[in-house]
Parts: structure tokens; sequence; C-alpha cells
């Protein structure tokens, strides 16, 4: 909380800001609304993004670096897949494929359920929650941005 204080009382902060991922829990959710009024700021809107997990678009399709310092090739998921072993190579290094099976992925929803998901009535009970059902980046800042103008 140190650091987002310390972040948040930065010139650039000062028409406002969005935070992307944070908090994920209550016990975060509580530390930052405290550091909202202690730095007389109020939480606009809390946006959830309702995406069915059958829309989950799979793999980054981004290009990725080796992990292993000896080998740093640079690859892609989808179209320069790395070698058996998680390496550009097979060099031993960590890809984010990693974080893209379906096991990780069902792990990563598992812990979203038990952690972030109670958010969401955190912050209806709050009255800043606006739910978006929607897979059209458009429609979501479109809907992000009308939430935010009406204060949500």
């Amino acid at each position: 909380m140190d650091i987002m204080e310390s972040r948040l009382r930065e010139p650039d902060c000062k028409k406002g800001f969005i935070l992307d991922g944070f908090p994920r829990t209550i016990p975060q959710a509580e530390a930052l609304k405290g550091l909202l009024k202690k730095l007389d700021l109020k939480l606009d809107v809390a946006v959830n993004l309702n995406v069915p997990r059958e829309v989950h678009p799979g793999p980054p399709d981004h290009p990725e670096t080796c992990s292993n310092p000896e080998c740093q090739e640079i690859y892609n998921i989808k179209s320069k897949p790395p070698a058996k072993g998680g390496s550009a190579k097979s060099a031993g290094g960590r890809s984010s494929e990693d974080d893209e099976t379906e096991e990780a992925i069902t792990k990563r929803l598992q812990t979203y359920n038990e952690k972030t998901a109670p958010l969401i009535e955190y912050y209806r009970k709050e009255g800043s929650l606006k739910s978006i059902t929607s897979t059209s980046s458009e429609e979501i800042v479109s809907s992000i941005k009308t939430a935010i103008k009406k204060g949500h």
C-alpha cells in the first residue's frame, strides 16, 4: 500500500487513474478504501468483466523471449512455438506457454473464485460496482467510459 500511496500522489494521477488487477482480495480492497480516504480521493467505479470461460482466447499471440539467459531466442506461442521443454531451443528456459495450459488456467480460475470473486459483492455493497458482459473490446471500453462519467 505504500507503493500505491506513492504512485497515487504522482502528478499524472491528479486527473484520475485506473487500477487494473488491483485489488484482488477483500483485505486489499479495504486497505485501498482506507488509502483513498487518507488521500481524499474516491473510487468512481469498480468494473467486473463477465467473460465466459469458453471465450478464453488461448495462449497469447505476442512475441516472447526464452527465459534461459544462454538462449534468449524470440518466439511466438502460436506462429513460432517454443520447443518441447518450454524454451525456444529446449534450452531449459520457462515460457509463458506454461501459464496457458488447461491446468494452469483452471488453477487461476479457482484462485479467482476463492479470493477475487468476493470483491463483486464487496463493491456491490459499496455501491460502486459496474458489471459488464461482453466479449467486444469496443463495447467494454465504451461501457467503462460511460460508467466513469456516471460515477458507476
